[in-house]
């Protein structure tokens, strides 16, 4: 007898059992038949140690219907339970496990979508290195996008496993009839298949790699690169928007007004001026940003853009003599601008950090989202920072006013000194040594508030609150300045210096 005809004989006798329950015991029998002909036994061999199809589906019916638990050969359990506290409490335990399982089980398969989506983007760009002559470069994307394949499978699998597993648990909870089975055979050989293109496509990688010298720089085409020097007329206000590009500002030493950067030829970079606002855009004319980065990515490479990081970024120089503001907008990039001296300075970015040194200015505006903040030697009339996610941090401030706000990241102000500080932050730590304000208030949701404040403990009128965790300070009347500290979890610790 021949396994599909067992099979079918087998799925005919079943007649009138839940298509569900049918197709477990015919995959079981499958599955069974499979191991024991890889086992190295004949099929003769195999049928004859078997139950008839007709008997196997005899006892099961007969089982079903006297309703009595069985373990047999074939793995299957048939139970029925009554409702009982502890039964109920397990459902209640099996549906908050079941909205984590169910949470896991969405994310793998997203990102087994993601990955495989990731890996065919990575292999179609790869033809384009081919075409290039760029073989060793095309077989190290090659290599990455079948480690993206092989996890985008492995994830596939995870989500397939967890979901048996949540279905297995509500079984068990309603005593619905279950299953021993042991891992589906393609699910096995899913498994290895995976696994093989994992080590596959890093053999690959790391080949490819070690013939363009294991040099990280050499994961694209670099040469080639075009700088651009833009003469600039100075006004009052002096304005720079810059997309997709870290942006430097620095004097010039012959006094000359210019914008400096560069760009491949295939993708041109926007450029325009006038009445002193300076625009230089991510992609070139006649691509939108991401049709640039297309074209980028498939004349150099799918790592081009972390490569030339650096060597994309703009320099502003502006000279010695200029003292009027200064506004600097940039998305997709961080800003640095040293020995400085303007009147308003305004950085503004997205997704960068921020860096000011030896800068005097009579306000100095730093706004970030995802980027971390620092200034050092600073003289001002007012500060004030604020970023969503990152680190806040001052190094010999000096100023009237400093305010620093932040969503997620710790607050540092080291040497500061001002008339008054107000520093916020919803999670995160405010550390702070040597202080000096008259006017001080430090408020976090979860962290910590610890360091030092210059002066004596008697000249602060002290707020202090602290809903979960220590405190070292006591509400106190009396003393010309004011010290006002708020953390809902967390501790406070604070010294004063004389």
């Amino acid at each position: 007898m021949k396994k599909r005809t067992y099979l079918k004989k087998l799925a005919r006798a079943l007649k009138g059992v839940p298509a569900r329950e049918q197709e477990d015991l015919v995959a079981y029998y499958d599955e069974l038949i499979e191991d024991r002909l890889e086992q190295g036994k004949s099929p003769r061999q195999v049928f004859a140690e078997l139950e008839p199809p007709e008997k196997v589906a005899e006892t099961y019916l007969r089982d079903v219907a006297s309703e009595k638990s069985s373990d047999d050969k074939r793995g299957y359990r048939v139970r029925k339970e009554p409702l009982t506290v502890a039964r109920f409490a397990g459902g209640l335990l099996a549906a908050v496990a079941s909205i984590v399982l169910a949470a896991l089980i969405f994310s793998f398969a997203v990102a087994g979508v993601a990955l495989a989506i990731a890996g065919v983007y990575a292999l179609a760009i790869s033809f384009g290195l081919l075409f290039a002559g760029h073989a060793a470069l095309f077989f190290a994307q090659w290599g990455m996008a079948s480690v993206m394949f092989a996890l985008a499978m492995l994830s596939e699998i995870l989500t397939v496993v967890l979901a048996k597993g949540l279905a297995g648990m509500w079984r068990l909870v309603v005593a619905r009839p279950t299953q021993k089975n042991p891992m589906q055979k393609r699910m096995r050989r899913a498994l290895i298949a995976g696994c093989a293109m994992l080590l596959g496509g890093q053999l690959m990688f790391v080949a490819a790699f070690g013939a363009l010298g294991f040099r990280y720089q050499n994961l694209a085409v670099t040469d080639g690169l075009v700088t651009h020097e833009e003469q600039l007329t100075v006004s009052d206000e002096m304005v720079l928007e810059v997309d997709n590009s870290a942006v430097t500002v620095k004097r010039s030493e012959d006094e000359t007004c210019k914008l400096v950067y560069r760009d491949f030829p295939e993708v041109p970079r926007r450029f325009a001026f006038g009445d002193g606002k300076a625009v230089l855009g991510g992609g070139s004319e006649g691509f939108s940003v991401m049709g640039a980065s297309l074209s980028l990515q498939w004349h150099r490479g799918l790592l081009v853009g972390a490569v030339t990081e650096d060597l994309q970024s703009a320099e502003l120089y502006l000279p010695a003599s200029f003292a009027g503001a200064l506004s600097v907008e940039v998305k997709n990039g961080e800003v640095s601008i040293a020995d400085m001296v303007c009147s308003d300075l305004v950085i503004t970015v997205i997704n960068g950090a921020i860096s000011l040194s030896d800068v005097a200015a009579d306000t100095v505006k730093a706004t970030t989202v995802n980027g971390a903040v620092k200034l050092q030697n600073i003289t001002a009339g007012s500060v004030w920072v604020e970023t969503t996610n990152g680190v806040i941090k001052f190094d010999n401030v000096r100023a009237e006013t400093v305010k620093a706000e932040i969503k997620t990241g710790a607050i540092v102000l080291k040497d500061v000194a001002c008339a008054r500080v107000h520093a916020a932050t919803s999670t995160g730590e405010i550390s702070l040594e040597d202080l000096r304000a008259d006017f001080i208030t430090l408020h976090t949701s979860t962290g910590a508030v610890s360091g030092t404040v210059a002066g004596k403990e008697e000249d602060y009128a002290i707020t202090a609150s602290c809903s979960t965790g220590s405190c070292n300070l006591h509400d106190r009347q009396g003393g010309s300045k004011q010290l006002d500290v708020r953390v809902s979890t967390g501790a406070v610790n604070i010294t004063f210096a004389p």
